[in-house]
Formats: structure tokens, sequence, C-alpha cells
């Protein structure tokens, strides 16, 4: 009877093998479906503290608490995309994409976390990173915040915790709105903004490392929250009608 059973099941796993490859060959995405792949600055730019850029706090992070990355890899050199922005656009493009979602780091722009100082080399960065999309006909999706404050901001104001931080955020948004109008038509505010509040300022096991569950995430959320929607209004009310 066992073995009835065993070929009994075998014949039905083979049936809905076969069902399932008959659903997935007759799905199709609609007309105008656009394809992308997606990183994050901290994640594969490196040049960390080039042409005046500053630390972040994954920066700090990763050199600071070792133990708390697996490999113990920092994003010091990560995929080294600060000097390989157009071998990874050629990949982007060598794949038949149409979007590329990466993020601008706030410490490679603004240096000391404020506006009164713009690192021109960093706007730079990102001009010749956004010229390459275009000339490969590739239509960037830009984050403003993937995870990696300034971390003069975390040291001076606590980060997250402040909410001064919602505000420079805003002004922050404003200024890349403002440099980027005619390079990116689609932004994201904040990646993730639950993992930023409850890994970094709860539990502490991401970037900055603050452990104070229970508080600490629902002061973030808060701030966060608000850092949003600054952003979102700001460009809602000064830049959506031009940025078309």
């Amino acid at each position: 009877l066992y073995a009835i059973m065993k070929v009994f099941f075998f014949i039905l796993s083979l049936t809905s093998l076969g069902l399932a490859d008959e659903e997935i060959n007759s799905r199709y995405f609609p007309e105008g479906f656009k394809f992308g792949v997606a990183n994050a600055a901290p994640q594969i730019e490196g040049g960390w503290i080039e042409d005046g850029k500053t630390e972040s706090i994954w920066d700090h992070f990763a050199h600071t608490h070792p133990e708390m990355i697996i490999d113990g890899s920092t994003p010091d050199i990560a995929s080294d995309s600060y000097h390989k922005y157009k071998e990874d656009v050629a990949l982007v493009k060598a794949m038949g994409l149409d979007h590329y979602r990466l993020s601008i780091a706030w410490s490679r722009i603004l240096p000391t976390g404020y506006t009164d100082k713009v690192n021109q080399a960093g706007v730079q960065y990102y001009k010749n990173l956004f010229a390459e999309l275009k000339a490969a006909n590739v239509e960037p999706m830009v984050t403003l915040y993937h995870w990696d404050l300034p971390q003069v901001l975390e040291d001076q104001l606590g980060g997250w915790l402040n909410e001064t931080v919602a505000d420079l955020f805003a002004e922050y948004a404003r200024l890349c709105f403002e440099l980027f109008k005619d390079d990116v038509k689609m932004w994201i505010t904040i990646n993730e903004p639950k993992q930023v509040c409850s890994a970094g300022y709860g539990a502490g096991y991401y970037a900055p490392g603050v452990v104070s569950s229970g508080i600490g995430e629902y002061i973030c959320a808060k701030n966060v929250i608000m850092a949003h929607a600054k952003a979102y209004h700001i460009y809602d009310d000064e830049f959506r009608a031009t940025n078309q």
C-alpha cells in the first residue's frame, strides 16, 4: 500500500507541475510593463570618503561593528560603482532593461548633512551617471534615502530620534529635486522605513545600532514619516507640475 501511495503522489506531483507550467506559460506582462534592476549607494558605490564624501552611519557601523556583518565586508569599496558606473549601465542595457533604481548618498551630496555646503564632486558623479543612463535609454528611479544618514547627524543630533533630522531631510530632498530636475522623473523618498527604525533604533542590528526597543523605533517612525511627508509636499508643491 505504501508503494502504491508513493506512486500516486508522484503522479499527482507531476500533474501539478504540468498544470503549473501551463499556467505560467499562459501568463504575460501587460503592454508597457517596465523591467529594471535596483541597488543602493552604500551597497555598491564604494568611494566611501572619496572626493569630499563623508562617513555615513553604515560606513561607521561596518567599521565599528564588523561582527554584525556576516562576511565582515564594508561599504568602503563595495562593487566600486563610483568608478565603474559606466560598466554598470552597460550591463543594464545589455540585459534589455529600461529602468534602473539607484539611491543618492546624502553624505556625498552634503558632507555636513546641511544644505549650506554642497559637494560639487558628488553632484557631478550623479550627473555623469544620469547622463550615461540617458544615453543607454534607461530611465532612473531614484531613492533619496537608503539607510545611509550622514554620521555627523547621528553624532550631533541623535539621528532619526531627533525631529530636526526630518527637516534636514526635507531640505536635502528639495536640493536633489532642484539639482536633478532635468535628469530624474521618478523619486522614492525613504527605502523600507520600517527597517530604518525597527532594526536601526529598536533592535540595533542595523546602522546606527541603537538598542531602544519599545521606545526608539516609535520615535524614529514618527520622524521618518514626517520626513517623507515634508519631502512629498515639497515635490508636489514646487516641482511636480514642471517635472513630468
